[in-house]
């Protein structure tokens, strides 16, 4: 018997597996190498943009608009090079496309929605970066605006993520529109007559750096044999720091008094 051809044959298909075991060997490292090149672009960019402070030419919010479109923009031509180095076509890769954008669009409507919404509130502004609002129970200052989340550092200096679906849907306060900032101290214990204090408390925060009007606004909460509880409401530039200040003068004034900052 003749075993020949048999093993011509044999030989050619193992050659043949073994080209395309080598060459999706080296499609991977390929689409290994591509993905991680686009991942350190991606964070490049949005690293050098918040560093540069691109928002000294255009406003932040356009500026994190720009990053972002940047950023999918980035991860879709790396997807589009990894499919091609495994051999797909632009048709295939096409209507694979359309195909998953439905799927997706299906799978991932929570997160699209909390997308387009991220959109409206770069393009529409109702805040900055560094702006201080107030939405639900959740009040602090803007550190970021992501494609899904807004990120808002509170009083406790806590990192909070709010989907931008609720930022963009929910009634928004924010406290920082008109450059202004209110800053609430609470005093208890308050042993001075109440019909002086409110006189007291003005000449205390007399001349504090960047002081608006109507302030400072003194209201009484409660009073008892250990003394008054007084909260005051103090009107100032947005991002002037007055509250170590503003406690200082106000216990050399009532040293008898516990004195911290209230709720906004």
């Amino acid at each position: 018997m003749d075993l020949g051809p048999v093993w011509d044959e044999t030989r050619s298909e193992l050659a043949s597996s073994y080209r395309d075991v080598v060459g999706f060997l080296v499609a991977l490292v390929e689409a290994v190498l591509v993905i991680a090149a686009a991942v350190f672009v991606a964070r490049t960019m949005r690293g050098r943009a918040r560093r540069s402070r691109v928002a000294a030419r255009v406003s932040p919010n356009l500026a994190t608009l720009i990053v972002n479109a940047a950023g999918v923009a980035v991860y879709v031509v790396a997807a589009a090079a990894v499919l091609g180095l495994f051999g797909a076509s632009w048709t295939a890769l096409l209507t694979v496309l359309s195909v998953g954008t439905v799927a997706i669009s299906l799978a991932l409507q929570d997160v699209l929605r909390n997308v387009v919404a991220g959109v409206y509130v770069l393009v529409e502004r109702p805040f900055t970066i560094g702006d201080r609002v107030r939405v639900r129970d959740v009040e602090g200052e803007v550190e970021g605006i992501e494609l899904r989340t807004t990120v808002i550092r509170n009083a406790k200096q806590e990192r909070v993520l709010v989907p931008n679906a609720v930022v963009f849907s929910e009634v928004l306060t924010n406290r920082s529109a008109y450059r202004t900032q209110q800053t609430s101290l609470r005093l208890e214990g308050v042993r001075s007559p109440i019909e002086g204090a409110e006189a007291t408390v003005r000449i205390a925060l007399a001349g504090l750096p960047g002081l608006r009007e109507p302030s400072p606004r003194l209201a009484v909460q409660k009073v008892s044999d250990e003394g008054a509880t007084l909260d005051v409401e103090v009107w100032h530039d947005a991002g002037e720091p007055i509250e170590g200040v503003a406690i200082a003068r106000l216990r050399q004034c009532f040293p008898e008094a516990t004195v911290s900052l209230g709720a906004a």
